[in-house]
């Protein structure tokens, strides 16, 4: 961190001097300030809010690393891309907070039409913005059961939707994230459509979507006075599984045929890092609701609920206060404009396909690989003892995971129990994604 930096903070009353610029200081410091939530110090630094570039960031003690996380899936232009931070400073002046679900404004207004332009489908929509992808999944909620007068869903195991409230009930892919928390739904839960770990036996050559037909059972014994199914399209913090389309399309079809609405949860697939606007298109299904966040707010707070219009029965139903504020909204459409300009779903695509070629490598090369799996820039790594008995290996996971970071200078996440994730931001060149899987390469070699 420069001097400027340090002096704003020292403008601010902190008592602040280059001394301090210690991933340990800081991480003991944070620790006395903020509530345990997903922070895992024994692995990561302190980022340096003040610098990088792409996919290049550092800690405060100046290390760069190599980021594949893109944010959680938020970054979609990585850091401090020029074009947005002139974009951004060309519309600093304009008003920062107008109540966007008590008066209307032209940013949101544009932003709703273009939101509802992009998702699938051509049937009549409306937007609800928010301000984070686990709220946007509570407002598509809220709609259907208002709209249907039912008060039942259809979720999955393993299935990551939320932390709060109706999201958290729908969520389970960590006990961590709710056991002793009340929930505040009826959940009818299968299992979510794994082909590499199917839990009916069966494999993608023999499949009869056993799948499709456990959720029709569960229809039957339990009873089918579902408002809606909620469904991702790849599931995420789950582990990065991607289900067989036609398991999707049978869930869909089974969904409408008991009268109920589908709902896609885009909030960490979506925003063209498929290859496709939103991942449910991959699989040929047009859903009812749609729940956004993370990427579509260009690295601002934002979330979108997609529904049917009307999407409740009446005012006041639904609302809060923040709402697409006007300059973040701007941000957004500039993004979304930005991607179509520059071809980002086409590259995202075959970035993807390169990537996955490249991690298939790892998997020939190593018998504590066991599964790569993904579609675009969302890929999945699966840890195991050894392929043949695929049993999960979290701990070899999480000591490489240790070594990519804090050797391999690798910035990389976990997911579910036994999986690494890439979800790159989307200007990573196919050189970055060449010296990201040789610094993996390198932590798996030094782990096993």
């Amino acid at each position: 961190m420069d001097d400027k930096h340090i002096q704003i903070l020292k403008d601010l009353g902190f008592d602040i001097d280059k001394k301090m610029m210690t991933n340990e200081y800081w991480k003991r410091r944070a620790a006395e300030a903020l509530a345990l939530t997903t922070q895992d110090r024994d692995v990561y630094g302190c980022l340096d809010h003040t610098v990088g570039e792409g996919v290049r960031l550092f800690d405060v003690e100046g290390t760069e690393y190599l980021d594949v996380t893109g944010g959680v899936a938020v970054r979609a232009l990585g850091l401090r891309y020029k074009p947005d931070i002139e974009f951004e400073a060309s519309i600093n002046d304009v008003v920062r907070e107008l109540p966007g679900m008590d008066f209307d404004a032209i940013p949101q207004t544009l932003l709703a039409e273009r939101v509802a332009g992009i998702t699938p489908g051509n049937h009549k929509k409306r937007v609800v913005f928010t301000t984070s992808g686990g709220r946007a999944v509570e407002g598509c909620l809220k709609s259907a059961i208002d709209l249907t007068g039912k008060r039942r869903v259809v979720g999955f195991r393993p299935a990551f939707h939320g932390r709060t409230g109706y999201a958290l009930a729908l969520t389970s892919s960590n006990s961590k994230h709710k056991s002793g928390f009340p929930q505040g739904l009826d959940v009818i839960r299968v299992f979510y459509p794994y082909c590499y770990r199917c839990p009916y036996g069966t494999n993608p050559e023999d499949c009869s979507v056993e799948c499709v037909e456990a959720l029709r059972y569960a229809l039957q014994v339990e009873g089918n006075d579902i408002a809606v199914t909620v469904m991702e399209p790849i599931c995420g913090e789950g582990g990065l599984i991607v289900p067989a389309s036609k398991a999707v399309k049978g869930v869909y079809d089974l969904t409408r045929e008991v009268g109920a609405y589908f709902m896609s949860d885009e909030v960490q697939a979506g925003m063209g890092r498929t290859g496709k606007w939103c991942a449910i298109e991959n699989h040929g299904v047009v859903p009812d609701y749609i729940a956004m966040g993370k990427a579509i707010g260009g690295g601002y707070p934002m979330g979108a609920s997609i529904g049917p219009a009307p999407m409740f029965t009446g005012g006041s139903r639904h609302s809060e206060t923040f709402s697409a504020e006007p300059k973040m909204s701007l941000l957004s459409l500039w993004l979304i404009k930005t991607m179509e300009d520059g071809d980002y779903l086409r590259k995202n695509a075959e970035n993807g396909t390169y990537l996955m070629k490249r991690l298939n490598e790892l998997k020939d090369k190593y018998e504590e690989v066991g599964d790569v799996r993904g579609i675009g820039l969302m890929v999945g790594i699966e840890f195991v003892k050894d392929k043949k008995s695929k049993e999960k290996a979290p701990k070899l996971r999480d000591s490489i995971v240790k070594n990519a970071v804090q050797k391999q200078k690798l910035w990389i996440l976990g997911a579910g129990q036994n999986v690494i994730r890439f979800t790159p931001s989307y200007v990573i060149t196919q050189d970055n994604l060449d010296d990201a899987v040789e610094r993996l390469d390198r932590a798996i070699k030094e782990s096993v």
